[in-house]
């Protein structure tokens, strides 16, 4: 595969393979965290081919707002964002019109991630039920299944952000049942994404090594992966791990998972994986200005004789 769309037998690439493969591209742009490069991609799929009434072109039309959507909302454009995937409901929903599903169920998933990043966790859930109410009896169609089944695993993280980690940790364990072991690189990424979740609800419920221990194997497992998304899973599950450490006051240990972050990330990560490292720069001169304080407390102690 080398990315560049094939001619047909005149020479001439058909429009809708054009168009595929710029969404392709920007897909996988902003998966890496370039969304600058993604924008520029919809743009122009958008603009050639709104108003064809193609359906091939006209799905690729619904991923451009949606996936243009997804890029600036990780520039922090929210608001404008949804008015992205609105258009997407607007224009190309319908029962009777199964050859657009693909880019309406991405915009729906779309939305409620979104969603779920401005705290509206109730609002995502919502649409991640009308989402998977519209297209889960279709989930074995191949332009449906991943994005049907990356809402089953972001329905985990609305009830972790809800606060409702028993609902979280009986879903992410369901998951893992059937993700954990398929090689199939979505269902790795799948299994990995339902391990946090899973560790995330292990950590709200209180359940301290339970947690510590499923943050770990997400780090062992996935250490070496080099995709970005994957990345930036394992920053993630390192942060819990710290995250946990410093709520039980464990600072030695708490200053190492910190470390182990900064190691991860490299010296120049991502857009991905600033949260983490931001974090762990934070409270790494926290964490060793109360060893210090520690330190000093213990030799001013009197000795005993």
């Amino acid at each position: 595969m080398t990315g560049v769309p094939m001619p047909d037998a005149d020479g001439v690439v058909p429009p809708e393979v054009e168009a595929k493969e710029k969404m392709d591209r920007a897909r996988a742009c902003i998966r890496a965290g370039e969304v600058e490069e993604a924008i520029p991609l919809c743009d122009e799929v958008y603009r050639r081919f709104t108003l064809s009434k193609v359906p091939a072109l006209q799905v690729q039309v619904a991923r451009a707002l949606g996936h243009r959507g997804v890029a600036i909302a990780e520039k922090g454009m929210f608001n404008e964002a949804l008015v992205h995937f609105d258009e997407v409901e607007r224009r190309f929903w319908s029962p009777r019109r199964p050859e657009l599903w693909e880019g309406v169920a991405w915009g729906m998933l779309y939305r409620a991630r979104v969603l779920l990043e401005m705290d509206q966790e109730d609002m995502s859930r919502n649409w991640l039920e009308r989402m998977l109410s519209r297209f889960k009896a279709f989930a074995q169609r191949p332009d449906l299944r991943i994005p049907v089944e990356m809402a089953r695993t972001v329905v985990v993280a609305t009830h972790n952000q809800g606060l409702r980690f028993e609902e979280a940790l009986s879903q992410s364990e369901a998951l893992l049942k059937e993700y954990d072991g398929n090689t199939e690189p979505f269902l790795v990424e799948q299994t990995a994404v339902s391990m946090l979740g899973r560790a995330i609800a292990l950590q709200g419920l209180g359940h301290v090594d339970e947690a510590l221990e499923a943050f770990d194997e997400i780090d062992v497992r996935y250490c070496e992966d080099t995709d970005p998304r994957m990345r930036a899973l394992v920053s993630t599950a390192l942060m819990g791990r710290a995250l946990v450490l410093l709520r039980e006051e464990l600072l030695p240990e708490a200053l190492g998972a910190i470390d182990a972050i900064l190691e991860h990330a490299g010296p120049n990560p991502g857009r991905r994986l600033m949260e983490p490292v931001n974090f762990a720069k934070f409270h790494r001169e926290v964490v060793e200005r109360e060893l210090q304080v520690e330190r000093e407390r213990a030799a001013r102690r009197p000795k005993p004789r």
